[in-house]
């Protein structure tokens, strides 16, 4: 017996099933992760709003999030809910972990529906008991969430999440009004702040997960936060579809197409749709 068959058969019987159910089983749990985010091929519109995001995960499934969420569904007239989230790990337990985020968010989004038609600290101190429930010790995710409106209020609170960031006309804002992360503290004594700010005619919107700002080049490099303004400053003109594509080229020039060290999330939303 070869030592690898032999290595197989002691995972095995720790397991308490083969390795092709293991295997079954993990790529069923992808599936369902694929079923809780976008089909990132479609071309997201909202209003007069241009929308592109996909997730690059390092594995089958991996530990990324992103959503563009119709309120209306929930009887939230003319706003589209943005969730781009993060979850410690990686692997299974990472992919579980945005499972139950993805639960708590569309929960919370439910019962803020109910009682107030506004982005509140309330749904993000909800969705934080929630998930400190749910994770394990030293679990945690990080998240940006804004509720876009037609006029082009975006109210968000960020839970300890890589700044998304507005580029307006003449000023570049980072998105940072919130609060910790979401399962780290369960009794945060302070409310988590919601910030507002609004999106004009050509304005752009860049969120992303810390895998895009920490991918290294050869020389151990981090591709960074000025590398993403820089690239948008000069493609401006891009609709958000194209504007993905270049970043996401860039980023791969600079990493030389390297394996992924981390999931990567990229979503980017252009106000003024032509």
């Amino acid at each position: 017996m070869s030592k690898q068959s032999s290595a197989e058969q002691k995972l095995t019987e720790l397991l308490g099933m083969p390795l092709q159910a293991l295997q079954e089983e993990f790529i069923l749990v992808a599936a369902m992760q694929r079923q809780i985010m976008p089909d990132p091929e479609r071309v997201e519109v909202f209003w007069d709003y241009d929308i592109h995001g996909k997730t690059l995960p390092t594995a089958v499934a991996g530990g990324d999030f992103y959503d563009f969420i119709d309120l209306g569904r929930f009887d939230i007239k003319d706003k589209m809910g943005i969730a781009v989230a993060d979850a410690s790990g990686h692997a299974i337990a990472a992919t579980m972990l945005i499972r139950d985020f993805n639960t708590a968010l569309y929960m919370g989004i439910s019962f803020q529906s109910y009682y107030a038609k506004e982005t509140t600290d309330l749904l993000f101190t909800k969705m934080n008991r929630r998930m400190c429930r749910s994770s394990q010790h030293n679990q945690f995710i990080s998240c940006f969430y804004g509720e876009l409106q037609t006029e082009g209020v975006l109210r968000y609170v960020n839970a300890g999440h890589p700044s998304p960031l507005l580029f307006k006309k003449d000023q570049l804002m980072t998105l940072d009004v919130g609060g910790p992360v979401l399962g780290a503290f369960r009794d945060f004594p302070l409310p988590y702040q919601v910030g507002e700010v609004r999106m004009e005619q050509d304005d752009i919107l860049v969120c992303f997960t810390d895998g895009i700002l920490e991918t290294v080049n050869n020389q151990g490099e981090e591709f960074g936060r000025e590398r993403i303004i820089t690239v948008t400053e000069k493609n401006r003109h891009c609709n958000a579809l194209d504007l993905f594509n270049v970043i996401m080229e860039e980023l791969g020039e600079f990493s030389q197409d390297q394996d992924l060290a981390d999931d990567q999330t990229l979503v980017v939303i252009k106000k003024g749709l032509k």
